[in-house]
């Protein structure tokens, strides 16, 4: 298959002075070296096009440099000087290709072939392939920016790639099942070959990359080098001294650089501490090698493994290498001594997965189980290993707690006593932090949050430090900051990313809070990308509340992206259900009960609309939401006087706000109310402090959920808001405009029993619900019925949402 993108790297036409005169490509057996250099020379056509093959018989200066003329098509002196003189002569370009360029071992030969790479032609681009960089002085042609490198990192398949090999082979992979291989191989070529040819039924099989590894790899080294690779190969990172440690050679550093140096699928990584890695095809077959050859040495390499790791501070390391061993004592000790340090540092999976695997006797490593179970919201294990432990201890106290707040249950928010663990203290005021959320104490649960952050620091806690950011940008929204609330949730993602979290759990409410701005912003993209990354990472086991806002928002999103449908809105009553079937805190229940209000109004589920006003009677009791819901249900029962009225302590100010955009959303109302009454003065009015209070927020969701009348008031005041014109003009913009030509105006009568339609509620329950007659209702209905040009009443309602009506 054709790489276009390493073929135009040969090509090296962006460096700034022109193509480099010297080319290297090294990298392991199976490569790719050798195919990519034939597709380049075939694909280029230079004037001239010598390509040398080398082996041993090369490693004698005459025979060397008189292959290479005979290459070139030409004879005459066979020395290096002479070669590039002749070359720069014939002033044509000339590409000269020597590979296997690595047998290359005799000093002379060495030595001129360094002269020709010195005195290079202008018209002469030289090509080294090796397995092995050649045992050339090339660092002065670096220094110079006239040497040209691409080795394993580049010749490694990209995703594309590997998608294009396995469709070449006719197998059918998704893009998780191509990630998988190229993890497996690391974008090794003849790796992702071998497998595309086992899938395919050709004429690889399972033992195909085994035998490869063995004959073009291992078969190079001698039998202590390759005793040396399997005892080491239980480890996926090794030092020099861990290396020493398990193989007992003293020279075991020299060993792992000689194999890097070598391209021999060992490569030193950029971590601190002198730590090289082998390729995972490689380590597999070295693992069944080492149990093929010497089946009970494995459980031992891992208890010294373990021990090694212990000393050298690195627990989860050792605590994987001592269940490897079955190390009943080690791996209690070290779950219970440094288990809860590894769940605030990020690697809570990890260690539930380990745990999980033998039975945990000890309380310490029970409790430090019970803590990587809570953090992944697994509160069946969680339970059960809380259930064998000693009760009266700090960290027993602190995990109860965090149960209790991951279940939806309301917890004891008063400040924990210091243990003097920096591990229990964080997690503990972590655990607090939560609880003051809930309750809506944002100053203390800020300050909480703080300390917090400030032992995580401290102590290197990344997990914790991830759980503080997302604490502070929820704060932040529950104060009403939005736009503050977008930047820390963003920074929170961006600190998770640089870690390999931002698909973990405690950036679930990051993401969620993204999606609730961007859908307030009526950006559906990114509140729709926001949303399914956050649902895609809600636990399996145990749902908390704040993850159920999560569905309820999706739902939420998707009622209003959608043509508005009974299944979308039931879908949305039934996460609403579930989320107000926990505690949860103030904030969030009111964002999510003005929307689902909203919704239950918009489906004409007045029974739900209700409902979910009697909750906020009870929940939110004299706050703006109170009053908002109840007068929202006055004025869709076509009652604008009691509904003005309960406005009244939200546009003074007087009633307490617990969700930024509840102003909003009664300054629209008072507006529509006014505008019904024909008085369009006021109304501008409620319109022009409506936009002031969402201007700042960019909220253009409360003007479209208003609905149609708030679209003519804007066209009504259009140019009269002042410095709110562009805002007004953008809201004006985001509202859906009539689709079809213009309709007889509907009177507040008609529009107000238009709404009702949606609920197919029966004519006498409308009359009832309106304070009107039957007959009255049923004038009404023609009127609707003539205006809008239809003749039933499933119709009217199609043919209103359609227009922007409803």
């Amino acid at each position: 298959m054709r790489r276009d993108r390493l073929l135009t790297l040969l090509d090296d036409i962006g460096n700034p002075s022109g193509p480099r005169p010297v080319t290297v490509v090294s990298g392991p057996a199976g490569s790719g070296k050798t195919t990519l250099l034939a597709a380049w020379a075939a694909d280029r056509s230079p004037a001239r096009l010598a390509w040398l093959t080398l082996d041993d018989r090369d490693n004698d200066a005459t025979t060397f440099w008189s292959a290479i003329w005979d290459a070139l098509g030409d004879n005459g002196p066979a020395t290096p000087a002479d070669i590039a003189a002749a070359i720069g002569h014939s002033g044509v370009p000339v590409h000269l290709i020597l590979d296997e360029a690595d047998r290359l071992r005799d000093e002379d030969v060495l030595t001129g072939l360094e002269t020709l790479l010195r005195q290079t032609p202008d018209n002469l681009r030289l090509v080294l392939a090796a397995r092995t960089p050649p045992n050339l002085h090339l660092s002065r042609l670096r220094l110079e920016g006239r040497l040209l490198e691409i080795g394993l990192p580049e010749l490694a398949f990209t995703h594309t790639e590997a998608a294009e090999l396995f469709a070449l082979h006719e197998v059918e992979l998704s893009p998780d099942q191509i990630d998988e291989a190229l993890h497996r191989t690391d974008g090794w070529p003849a790796g992702l070959r071998l497998i595309a040819m086992s899938m395919s039924d050709e004429t690889a099989d399972d033992r195909a990359m085994a035998d490869y590894l063995s004959e073009e790899v291992l078969s190079a080294h001698p039998a202590h080098v390759r005793q040396f690779l399997r005892a080491t190969s239980i480890c996926e990172l090794v030092s020099a001294e861990l290396a020493t440690a398990l193989t007992g050679q003293a020279d075991a550093g020299e060993i792992l650089d000689r194999l890097d140096r070598a391209n021999a699928l060992v490569t030193r990584t950029t971590e601190p501490g002198g730590w090289y890695r082998y390729h995972p095809a490689l380590r597999t077959v070295l693992l069944a090698e080492l149990d093929r050859r010497q089946p009970l040495v494995r459980t031992n390499l891992h208890q010294i493994a373990a021990e090694w790791f212990r000393d050298a501070g690195l627990p989860l390391a050792a605590l994987t290498h001592a269940v490897a061993a079955d190390q009943p004592g080690l791996i209690e000790d070290l779950a219970g001594s440094c288990g809860l340090r590894l769940i605030l540092s990020g690697h809570s999976a990890e260690l539930h997965t380990l745990l999980n695997q033998r039975p945990v006797t000890s309380s310490a490593a029970a409790l430090a189980a019970a803590a990587a179970a809570l953090d992944l919201s697994d509160l069946p294990a969680a339970d059960l290993y809380l259930s064998t432990v000693e009760r009266d201890t700090p960290l027993h106290a602190t995990l109860v707690q965090q149960r209790a707040l991951l279940a939806g249950q309301a917890v004891d928010d008063a400040a924990p006593d210091p243990t003097g663990d920096d591990d229990v203290d964080t997690l503990a005021l972590l655990n607090q932090a939560n609880a003051l959320i809930g309750r809506g104490d944002h100053t203390r649960a800020e300050s909480v949050v703080q300390r917090a952050q400030k032992l995580a620091i401290s102590n290197g806690l990344d997990n914790a430090i991830l759980r503080c950011l997302v604490q502070l940008a929820s704060i932040a929204g529950a104060r009403g900051e939005l736009s503050q609330m977008d930047t820390q949730a963003a920074n929170a993602i961006a600190y998770a990313t640089d870690r390999g979290w931002e698909r973990s759990v405690p950036c679930l409410p990051a993401y969620t809070m993204r999606a609730a701005l961007a859908y307030l912003r009526l950006d559906s993209g990114a509140a729709r990308k926001f949303v399914t990354a956050a649902r895609e990472m809600l636990p399996p086991k145990a749902i908390p509340p704040a993850a159920l806002a999560t569905l309820a928002l999706d739902a939420i999103i998707a009622f209003d992206d959608d043509p508005p449908s009974e299944a979308a809105a039931e879908m949305v009553r039934d996460r609403w259900r579930r989320l107000t079937a926990a505690a949860m805190a103030p904030q969030l229940f009111a964002y999510v009960a003005l929307a689902a209000q909203r919704i239950a109004l918009t489906s004409g589920l007045i029974d739900w609309a209700v409902e979910v006003a009697q909750r906020v009677e009870n929940d939110l009791t004299d706050t703006a939401e109170h009053f908002y819901v109840q007068a929202a249900l006055q004025a869709h029962r076509s009652k604008p006087i009691p509904a003005r009225k309960l406005l009244v302590p939200v546009l003074s100010g007087d009633a307490r706000v617990a969700a930024a955009t509840t102003p909003i959303d009664s300054w629209l109302l008072e507006a529509v109310l006014l505008s019904r009454m024909d008085d369009y003065h006021r109304a501008h009015g409620a319109i022009a402090k409506a936009l002031a209070l969402a201007e700042p927020l960019s909220a253009l969701r409360p003007f479209r959920a208003a609905g149609p009348p708030v679209r003519d008031l804007l066209v009504k005041g259009a140019g009269r808001f002042g410095k709110l014109d562009r805002f007004a003009s953008n809201a004006l913009a985001a509202l859906p405009a009539p689709r079809t030509g213009p309709v007889d105006q509907l009177t507040s009568r008609e529009h107000d029993l238009l709404i009702e339609l949606p609920s197919m509620r029966t004519t006498e329950e409308i009359a009832d619900s309106m304070f009107v007659s039957v007959n009255t209702v049923k004038t009404h209905l023609r009127g609707i019925y003539r205006k809008l040009g239809v003749n039933h009443r499933r119709d009217a309602v199609a043919v209103a949402r359609e227009r922007g009506l409803l």
